[in-house]
């Protein structure tokens, strides 16, 4: 938050202020934490007509979301790791977002690897594997086609 009154509506003193209203007001949703999750939760709440009430320790995607690269994945880091299960809910998570809740926000977003020849041959597989089993996800999740594309090789 800035503390120079002035620049900016949310500031030190609104917040102070507002947080010493807060106990004699009555919301629908009190929402602790506004990283990704937590703003995420209290967007929808407000969307839906529900008065709601955000606190946090610092200021709006303080911690680790502020430094996100703010894209969206579909687990395949999960499953990486072997949780099948976390990956499969972060990719049907995804394509609600690419599909229902935010398709104006949300986009499929293509990203080159560079598999050459100075890549070891063993690492290139990897990667490929990886990328099909990220597409795998896709088809499990029920994510259609036309919303997330396939991997596909690009010729020099």
């Amino acid at each position: 938050m800035t503390d120079a009154p002035g620049r900016s509506s949310l500031n030190r003193e609104r917040r102070a202020r507002e947080l010493a209203a807060l106990p004699d007001e009555v919301v629908d949703v009190l929402v602790v934490g506004l990283g990704a999750t937590g703003a995420g939760a209290a967007l929808d709440a407000a969307s839906r007509g529900l008065s709601v009430a955000a606190i946090d320790a610092h200021d709006l995607a303080f911690g680790t979301s502020r430094w996100s690269s703010k894209l969206i994945h579909g687990g395949l880091r999960y499953l990486a790791s072997g949780q099948v299960d976390v990956a499969h809910e972060s990719a049907v998570e995804r394509g609600t977002l690419l599909t229902r809740t935010a398709p104006h926000l949300v986009a499929a977003q293509p990203f080159v690897l560079p598999l050459t020849p100075l890549v070891p041959r063993a690492h290139a597989l990897v990667t490929r594997a990886g990328l099909h089993a990220g597409d795998a996800l896709r088809m499990a999740a029920r994510t259609q086609r036309a919303a997330l594309p396939r991997p596909r090789r690009l010729s020099a």
